[in-house]
């Protein structure tokens, strides 16, 4: 596997496997059926609402007796050195449930860019659910949470990185060294997740959806939608019907 790259993998297991490693994480997620895990002396299952962070170089085995189905990804250990840091079994929140749908949904429909992308968006959403003292550089942390609190409104380069005292350059290289992503794709990230999210479980227009994702031009929106996914908005809205 390239040591820039994130491959996701659609598995299933029916067989014991003892203890091995390998040289990237490894984040199991659950799809159906149970899987159980050792990792090191840690026991655990991967099942319903429960996922696995295996970090490289950790010893690790399974079993698997009922059919299942699991989202795998293999992540270089550079590219996300703190997932070393989270507990090896963590609970599935609704909000994350729901983006593991949305990654199996999507595999295949889109570019392998954009399945890097919304799986170094997995990443953070983990760390910052279960990291605990995992801590962003105080500049990063408040380009981030702007970005948080105001992706559906515009928001440019010049401004985040005024709000952080940086310059966009400096930004953009702390911020992907330390999120995964630039700036500037964090923020396509929220809005294309959460406009997906508008056009499967709200009856707002496509127009009012562009609008609550930060986009004034509905073909501008949906020439990113459709960029980002593979597939025009109005996909989504059939298949929500």
């Amino acid at each position: 596997m390239p040591d820039s790259a994130i491959s996701l993998h659609l598995r299933t297991y029916d067989d014991e496997v003892k203890q091995h490693t390998h040289s990237h994480h490894q984040i199991v997620l659950p799809l159906a059926g149970a899987l159980a895990l050792s990792v090191d002396a840690q026991e655990g299952e991967v099942a319903h609402r429960n996922a696995a962070i295996i970090p490289a170089g950790r010893g690790h085995g399974f079993l698997a007796n009922t059919e299942n189905r699991f989202l795998v990804a293999d992540v270089p250990e550079g590219l996300a050195p703190a997932l070393e840091r989270l507990p090896c079994f963590v609970e599935l929140d609704r909000a994350m449930l729901h983006y593991v749908q949305f990654l199996h949904h999507q595999m295949g429909s889109g570019t392998v860019y954009t399945q890097q992308q919304m799986l170094l968006l997995l990443i953070q959403l983990l760390q910052e659910r279960h990291g605990g003292a995992l801590k962003l550089d105080r500049r990063v942390l408040a380009a981030k949470q702007f970005i948080d609190e105001h992706f559906r409104q515009p928001v440019t380069g010049k401004s985040l990185a005024g709000i952080a005292n940086l310059s966009v350059r400096q930004l953009n290289d702390l911020f992907r060294a330390q999120v995964g992503m630039t700036p500037h794709q964090y923020l396509t990230e929220l809005r294309m997740k959460e406009a997906w999210r508008l056009l499967e479980q709200s009856g707002m227009s496509m127009q009012r959806v562009a609008d609550a994702v930060g986009y004034q031009s509905l073909s501008s929106f949906s020439d990113r939608f459709r960029n980002h996914f593979g597939k025009a908005p109005s996909h989504f809205r059939r298949k929500s019907k």
